[in-house]
């Protein structure tokens, strides 16, 4: 019996030459899926180009309120940040794509399921972890690395000798997007010190053609999970674009960093990440409202974790599961209103509110005017801090 396998497929330079290697190898039994994140261009002109390659089949699916609701929020709500800044929009989404390849491969009958990423990519071992977890019954192909095509002029080289379109070649570089970030990737390693060439940059502005005057705008939360802007609800959808666009017009959410790759080398990395800055700063405001001391900084141990879980793949873990059922608990107060500003390049919170918050004004009142404080608890708690130094602790801190 004649294998199938699915692949996923992009309509880049790196999925074409995966599919005519698997054309090679599977005939007509080779089934495309396309997935609908909110990038730019159609995705049913993709699925076209597939079946002119000669793909047996091809699907697309509009995964973008799937992505948002089942994997952008749940992040947002942990904080998950890599130390590198990265808000890992490509990271959560390849669980997702995964998800629907097992899913496409158990209903058409297919053993297979195949990936075009690149030799040094984060995103190979994110395929193959996540397709591990989900289909540890279907095999995963990787055609680039197993033909020895691990580097962009060699992907070109195969694609002109076997007459596929690369009508890419002239760039300087390829463009990953979705609706939750952009990342770029460069023919040439790029010099660290370089500046980033202004091109590269799909959604947000040169600080040059920015406004003049900030944006003031209002940013809601429901127990850690955005809701509304400027007192208006949203569906994600909309409330994403539209955050998305505003930082994008004040030159907000550009990343150019240092990362640590999975395959253990350092890489240069571009991103761009509008909508994610908007909504980190803010959630991370309203959170430093409404957390008590221990939680904050217990949650803030819980995010590092939760972001390198995800930048290595490990979606479908139960681990990460544990801790999404830890994040519910915490950020159940997460519940708010968070004031930003946008200007030139920057994101800064002007103003933050929530029914659940802990400060209380009386409180912190400097002068004895409407000061609520009760002056004779120091005593009481200097003598419950001092005791260990006076009993010979000095190793208290």
């Amino acid at each position: 019996m004649t294998k199938s396998v699915v692949l996923a497929f992009s309509g880049g330079l790196g999925t074409i030459a995966a599919l005519h290697i698997l054309r090679r190898q599977f005939g007509r039994n080779v089934i495309t899926y396309t997935a609908n994140l909110g990038q730019k261009g159609s995705t049913e002109a993709v699925c076209e180009r597939a079946i002119e390659l000669g793909a047996a089949s091809a699907h697309v699916g509009d995964l973008r309120q799937r992505f948002l609701t089942e994997f952008v929020w749940p992040a947002i709500r942990a904080g998950a940040v890599c130390e590198s800044g990265y808000a890992l929009a490509h990271a959560l989404a390849r669980p997702l794509i995964v998800s629907e390849l097992v899913r496409i491969a158990r209903e058409e009958g297919a053993q297979l399921i195949a990936h075009g990423c690149a030799g040094k990519s984060n995103d190979q071992v994110r395929f193959e972890v996540s397709a591990a977890a989900l289909g540890p019954d279907i095999g995963v192909l990787s055609p680039l690395r197993q033909q020895n095509l691990l580097r962009r002029d060699e992907l070109f080289a195969y694609c002109r000798r076997h007459r596929l379109p690369t009508e890419v070649r002239d760039c300087r570089f390829s463009i990953t997007e979705n609706l939750f970030g952009t990342s770029v990737q460069w023919d040439r390693a790029p010099d660290p010190f370089a500046e980033v060439p202004e091109g590269v940059h799909q959604h947000t502005r040169s600080l040059d053609v920015t406004p003049d005057e900030p944006l003031d705008l209002v940013v809601s939360f429901n127990h850690g999970v955005p809701c509304s802007i400027d007192g208006a609800s949203a569906p994600p959808i909309v409330l994403i674009e539209r955050l998305r666009d505003l930082a994008g017009e004040h030159g907000v959410g550009r990343l150019q960093t240092i990362e640590d790759r999975l395959i253990g080398i350092k890489m240069v990395e571009v991103y761009e990440q509008p909508a994610a800055t908007i909504l980190h700063t803010a959630r991370a405001a309203l959170e430093r409202l409404v957390l008590a001391p221990d939680l904050a900084r217990f949650k803030g141990e819980i995010s590092r974790r939760y972001a390198h879980l995800v930048y290595q793949g490990f979606w479908f873990s139960e681990l990460r599961e544990a801790l999404d059922a830890f994040v519910e608990k915490a950020t159940r107060f997460v519940t708010g209103d968070v004031r930003l500003r946008l200007f030139k390049g920057t994101c800064r919170v002007t103003g933050v509110r929530s029914r659940y918050g802990l400060y209380r004004q009386g409180l912190a009142e400097p002068t004895t005017i409407g000061d609520e404080f009760v002056h004779g608890s120091v005593p009481g708690f200097l003598d419950t801090i001092s005791g260990p130094i006076k009993a010979g602790r000095h190793d208290f801190h």
